[in-house]
């Protein structure tokens, strides 16, 4: 049985999921326990599940709670009125959206001819809605390989309808150029930075308002496109599938970001698309524990896919870290044109979001480490992209901030800036030295053995 003394360790350290298992444990054996009983309220209220506490508080009814639970149905109240606003906006902003002049009917059977083409919009019926893309004046949708829509189809609507069956003809040939995409933020610039010369960066903007202000982005890409740098930036609305299956604004999958340069590969001969996606998402797992990327499922399927299509996937930064990114962009002149921050006003971040401490922080620019968002995210446990934000936090010397994590805050990092060698063998054989010598312009590879494979910050 569990003890006490086990119960409230957890709880002292924050562990509320474990507080309350041990405490559940030790109330089968003694119904009557107030003091697990407590930990349960107290510990669902500190994870903010608020009608969790409600029930557990009306179950035992302990009066020296009963302020909590007061605050509980506030909680409940405003959340209920804020989820009805939030659904009223995102209804309007479905209601408010185009729709092809020739509309069609959905036919899960025959995929790619979902897709139309009026003027220079490129049209997609989903189950559920009209999405498009504003491409190219002279882009022709019926030059487009039947692969390619086929992958487009399966990234933006496979999370939802799992049944539908995407099903690749393997005929398209490979390109000749690769492509990035691009989102302006300090890891996709990065990545534009080792990548081949001749890379096409794609760039997507939403095409309705919402907290994304693309003045930063846009600053930085008029500065690149000044430069030399081929950068194409296509405007769309797909971020809006998920609210039609109760999800926020935002990509469908991983590699939603580039389906403006998939159905551009044709016109563009691209036979590679990169993400920049850094190690705290490939061989670290959620940034805080070791994993074979290459052996993962993951890795195995999505690159499967892609190249079935005519295209190989590329992972150019899969061995450097976000800080090994920043490093990187110090390096370079687009340093004073970037900004992270995506409520940022063309100039300067907003200083009181994760990316401005995270990102902008270590560069010696502002933030507010009291603000909401800082505060929550430094309070998770497990912490979000540990390893980094465990970097970021040593370098700025704010490790008080997060007492209960010291055992590690006081480990060594000094590798978490260099390139892990082994991430190069998943860049296309093509270009695999070009970007590993560039990468190397800027960092140093890991010593052997690699710490990074002892990394499991929380026992996972």
């Amino acid at each position: 049985m569990a003890t006490a003394f086990s119960i409230r360790r957890a709880y002292n350290s924050k562990n509320w999921d474990k507080a309350i298992i041990l405490a559940k444990q030790r109330l089968e054996k003694n119904l009557d326990d107030e003091f697990s009983q407590g930990i349960i309220i107290r510990a669902y209220y500190n994870k903010k599940e608020y009608s969790q506490c409600k029930y557990f508080w009306e179950l035992y009814e302990l009066a020296e709670f009963e302020s909590l639970y007061q605050n509980c149905l506030t909680f409940i109240d405003h959340i209920e009125l804020s989820n009805e606003k939030i659904l009223s906006k995102v209804e309007r902003l479905q209601k408010s959206q185009p729709k092809p002049k020739y509309e069609t009917t959905w036919n899960p059977n025959c995929l790619e001819k979902m897709f139309s083409q009026e003027e220079n919009k490129v049209w997609l019926k989903t189950p559920e809605s009209y999405v498009f893309w504003e491409m190219p004046d002279d882009f022709i949708l019926s030059e487009v390989h039947v692969d390619l829509l086929r992958l487009v189809t399966e990234i933006l609507l496979y999370p939802f309808h799992k049944r539908i069956q995407f099903k690749l003809l393997g005929s398209r040939r490979l390109g000749s150029r690769p492509a990035l995409s691009f989102s302006a933020g300090t890891d996709s610039t990065a990545a534009s930075l080792v990548m081949p010369d001749n890379t096409i960066l794609g760039y997507h903007k939403r095409s309705f308002e919402s907290m994304i202000d693309h003045r930063n982005a846009e600053r930085l890409i008029e500065y690149m496109k000044k430069d030399g740098h081929e950068i194409i930036s296509i405007m769309s609305n797909h971020e809006l599938i998920r609210t039609y299956h109760d999800k926020a604004v935002g990509f469908s999958c991983d590699f939603a970001s580039a389906t403006h340069l998939i159905l551009l590969a044709d016109y563009f001969d691209i036979g590679s698309i990169a993400f920049g996606t850094p190690i705290d998402n490939t061989w670290l797992w959620k940034g805080r524990k070791f994993r074979n990327f290459e052996e993962s499922d993951y890795w195995k399927k999505w690159s499967s896919r892609f190249l079935s299509a005519g295209i190989e996937l590329c992972f150019p930064i899969a061995g450097i870290s976000e800080a090994g990114c920043l490093k990187i962009c110090q390096q370079s002149k687009l340093l004073n044109y970037l900004n992270s921050c995506l409520r940022g006003d063309g100039v300067s971040g907003c200083g009181k979001c994760w990316k401005c401490f995270n990102k902008n922080g270590p560069l010696g620019r502002s933030y507010d480490v009291n603000s909401n968002e800082m505060k929550e995210f430094l309070q998770k446990r497990p912490m979000p992209t540990a390893t980094n934000a465990i970097w970021v936090l040593k370098e700025m010397n704010l490790e008080y901030l997060i007492p209960d994590l010291s055992n590690l805050t006081s480990l060594d990092l000094s590798w978490w800036t260099m390139a892990y060698p082994p991430a190069k063998e998943i860049i296309p054989s093509r270009w695999r030295n070009e970007i590993w010598t560039n990468i190397l312009s800027y960092l140093r590879e890991m010593p052997e053995p690699y710490l990074i494979s002892e990394v499991n910050h929380f026992n996972e």
